[in-house]
């Protein structure tokens, strides 16, 4: 129990003491007043400066040809510096920088000498660069406003008989048969030294060979010459011209849509979208057989005007023209044996996967009897309805169908079938040709099969006299065209054709005519 007492009073009296304490912290923390802050020491004395350190010579500059990476091994003569005296009041010493060294007069100049040196040789090199650069110019600027292109058609061609009719071999031969016959051209005597020729059919030629060059000295003008080495507007192939499209131009921007080029000089007639198109691009080697027949060489010599609008996709052409095509016989002789001039031109609107177009042609023919000495005029016209249409169908490639109708009168140059052409009068001045009416069309679809093929079909049906029946030429032709690249390409074509083409003349008998024609056309082109 003493223990329980003892241990009951030692709590009591610890609790009174804290409570005694908690009542005199407050009276005494009140009573003491709050002590300022001590004032900050004064800044130390600023140390005595020292004198600088006496003046040493720099280490001598390395050599010019000196390589900078590389470290030299001689030993660099440690700078002196004088310690700096302590300053008063015990603070920090103050280190002073070292001087800068002296400046080295003579190296200075050395080293103003080859920069100067180095200056000169840059302005020099980049004189002799600039007048190099004019030389050039000089000489060979004038290359930038030049444009090649071309292409070359070396072809096989095999050609066989189905009937005597079609032969060129006199009656009683073999159809298919190699037989000398008489030169109708320069002499039909015989045992004057003329070369003798044969009726062969089957061999390699040169079809075409175009080179094409463009020079525009600037965005308003333009020079166009094309030439091929294969001789046309003569009276066989081995008289002619070489020229194909030779012209001026002159470029009218009437606003960045509308842009009209003016030309003169030989061009292809705009007659048709079939005579305009490029034979590169073609996949049949020959045209249709109203083209042939109506437009022989399509080339003429005059002046036109072609206007582009509504993003290219309006295309007006118009042209004068002598209207003696590059395919008869006196085109190189007298470009136009007549007064009169031609106007011929063309209308197309491009709605993107089809186009149509419009053609017309009118002017003035002539005929020349040698025998009579007979010289007459007389009225000709034509006009021509074209379509096409492209887009891919198949996933295989783009489809395309075109397609061309055409009616004429006394349009036919003679060249294929003397008969066409407009009789004579008898009486030459006050009297009237015989009046020819010409039909003809083709249709042609292409097929793309990857970018490697291309099948192709056409159909063709020409009469030169639509006044009596049983008188036109069909023609059914097929061709498989190889791509080995953009520019290198086969050509493998076959042609059958039925021939009933007669003259007027009173007992003439339809001759029915079928004949075959295969090709084998290796052509590059650039670009």
């Amino acid at each position: 129990m003493a223990r329980c007492l003892r241990s009951t009073s030692t709590r009591c009296a610890g609790l009174l003491a804290l409570v005694a304490a908690a009542s005199f912290l407050p009276r005494v923390a009140s009573a003491q007043p709050v002590r300022p802050l001590p004032p900050p020491p004064p800044p130390p004395a600023a140390a005595p400066v020292s004198p600088p350190p006496p003046d040493l010579p720099p280490p001598p500059p390395p050599p010019w040809t000196a390589n900078p990476n590389v470290f030299s091994t001689e030993p660099v003569a440690p700078v002196a510096t004088q310690p700096a005296s302590a300053p008063a009041g015990g603070a920090a010493p103050v280190v002073q920088p070292p001087a800068p060294p002296p400046v080295n007069l003579e190296h200075e100049r050395e080293h103003e000498r080859r920069m100067g040196e180095m200056e000169l040789r840059v302005l020099q090199s980049e004189e002799r660069e600039r007048r190099a650069h004019e030389d050039h110019e000089k000489w060979w600027g004038w290359t930038r406003w030049v444009t090649f292109s071309g292409y070359l058609q070396p072809q096989l061609l095999w050609q066989w008989y189905d009937n005597a009719a079609a032969s060129p071999n006199p009656a009683g031969q073999d159809p298919n048969a190699t037989v000398a016959k008489q030169d109708t051209v320069f002499n039909t005597a015989a045992g004057n030294g003329v070369p003798g020729l044969t009726t062969n059919g089957d061999y390699f030629r040169l079809r075409r060979a175009r080179m094409k060059v463009e020079l525009a000295p600037n965005e308003y003008s333009r020079f166009v010459m094309e030439i091929d080495p294969v001789l046309a507007g003569g009276p066989d192939n081995a008289t002619g011209t070489i020229a194909r499209n030779v012209e001026a131009q002159g470029i009218a921007k009437w606003s960045e849509d509308v842009v009209t080029t003016f030309g003169m000089g030989i061009f292809k007639i705009p007659y048709g979208w079939e005579v305009l198109q490029s034979d590169a691009d073609r996949p049949f080697i020959e045209r249709s057989w109203w083209e042939q027949n109506v437009t022989p060489g399509e080339f003429d010599t005059g002046a036109k005007a072609y206007t582009t609008a509504l993003h290219k996709r309006l295309t007006g052409q118009v042209a004068v023209i002598n209207g003696e095509v590059q395919g008869e016989k006196t085109f190189s002789l007298l470009p136009d044996i007549k007064k009169g001039k031609d106007l011929v031109g063309r209308l197309n609107y491009n709605f993107g996967p089809l186009d149509l177009g419009v053609s017309g042609y009118y002017g003035q023919g002539a005929q020349v009897s040698i025998a009579t000495l007979a010289f007459k005029q007389y009225p000709r016209y034509a006009g021509n309805a074209e379509a096409a249409l492209h887009h891919r169908f198949l996933q295989a490639g783009e489809t395309r169908l075109l397609g061309e109708i055409n009616a004429g009168q006394n349009m036919d140059r003679g060249t294929k079938y003397a008969f066409a052409l407009p009789g004579l009068p008898s009486d030459i001045v006050n009297g009237s040709v015989t009046n020819r009416n010409e039909f003809g069309w083709f249709a042609r679809i292409e097929q793309d099969i990857t970018r490697w093929t291309t099948l192709a079909f056409r159909y063709d049906f020409y009469t030169p006299d639509t006044s009596i029946s049983t008188n036109g030429r069909s023609t059914e032709g097929v061709v498989g065209v190889v791509h080995f690249t953009k520019q290198l390409q086969m050509m493998l074509e076959y042609n059958h054709y039925t021939d009933n083409v007669h003259s007027t003349a009173a007992g003439t008998a339809i001759p029915y005519k079928q004949g075959n024609m295969a090709s084998g056309v290796f052509q590059v082109r650039y670009p």
